[in-house]
């Protein structure tokens, strides 16, 4: 991933402001909403902030903020896979799928052999604990008030299952999942509920970098997309939107001395600016 540059430095440190902004590696600690956690970093660099993929209040984990004019860059994130790793309570069923919820029923805990069968295409429904927006309002905070909501399912992909540790009534799993996956709804498919959950990364970005004092350059943000080095004269028309060629197709990152120009969709024979940062 690139280093931050004097510029993003400059900013970390409370010197001049950046106005592309960049990216902030989180490692979010129990307790705070994703929004209070965009808030601090956004007292911190002094510029507008948001996030690229909720964690629920008790969750832990790798939370990725973008700041400045780097909002922009949230739709290619948004969608990449994530890893978590869980504490589950098997044996009971919970109203949230965590243990804050109440005890709907006691259920036979799973073997192995069962909790493996789980990995690959699933549905699942959303637990009623999740930051998922329901009617214009965020499930947990429906579900603290005593609202009563029937929760969507959702199709997810688990690409990967690994048990840590079988202790029943005690799992610890390490999951790699598709974008939209909640762990609470796989420990109620496996009859438990979540004791834990944190987030260890999410596509190329890990938990183990997070810095929450570092602001990365815009380039740090679409490190994963494929790039096109572009001229000056390239970069000064791609910086107008004008369009650049290119062979290759959907998001790549067009990129002029080292920085972030724009992100461009590319149809085979070009690639046209939809997210200018120049």
């Amino acid at each position: 991933m690139p280093d931050a540059g004097a510029d993003d430095a400059g900013a970390a440190t409370g010197g001049a402001r950046n106005p592309r902004g960049g990216l902030v590696l989180v490692d979010k600690e129990r307790g705070p909403s994703s929004f209070a956690v965009v808030r601090r970093v956004r007292n911190r660099f002094g510029l507008k902030a948001g996030h690229a993929g909720t964690l629920d209040p008790l969750a832990t984990g790798l939370l990725l903020c973008l700041v400045g004019r780097s909002t922009r860059l949230a739709r290619y994130l948004v969608g990449l896979d994530k890893r978590y790793e869980t504490t589950i309570r098997l044996g009971a069923r919970t109203t949230t799928g965590d243990a804050e919820g109440d005890e709907l029923e006691q259920t036979e805990p799973p073997d192995r052999a069962a909790i493996e069968a789980l990995a690959g295409e699933v549905e699942l429904p959303i637990p009623a604990a999740s930051a998922v927006k329901i009617d214009g309002e965020r499930a947990y905070r429906l579900h603290r008030r005593g609202v009563v909501v029937e929760m969507p399912t959702r199709r997810s992909t688990i690409h990967a299952l690994e048990i840590l540790r079988l202790e029943p009534p005690e799992l610890e799993l390490a999951l790699h999942v598709s974008s939209g996956t909640y762990v609470r709804s796989v420990a109620d498919a496996l009859g438990g509920h979540c004791l834990t959950l944190r987030r260890t990364a999410v596509g190329p970005f890990r938990v183990e970098d997070a810095d929450e004092e570092r602001l990365l350059p815009p380039l740090a943000a679409v490190a994963h997309l494929p790039h096109r080095e572009l001229g000056p004269d390239e970069a000064r028309a791609a910086a107008t939107g004008a369009a650049v060629p290119y062979e290759g197709e959907g998001a790549v990152a067009l990129v002029a001395a080292g920085e972030l120009v724009a992100v461009a969709r590319g149809d085979g024979r070009r690639a046209r600016p939809e997210t200018v940062l120049a």
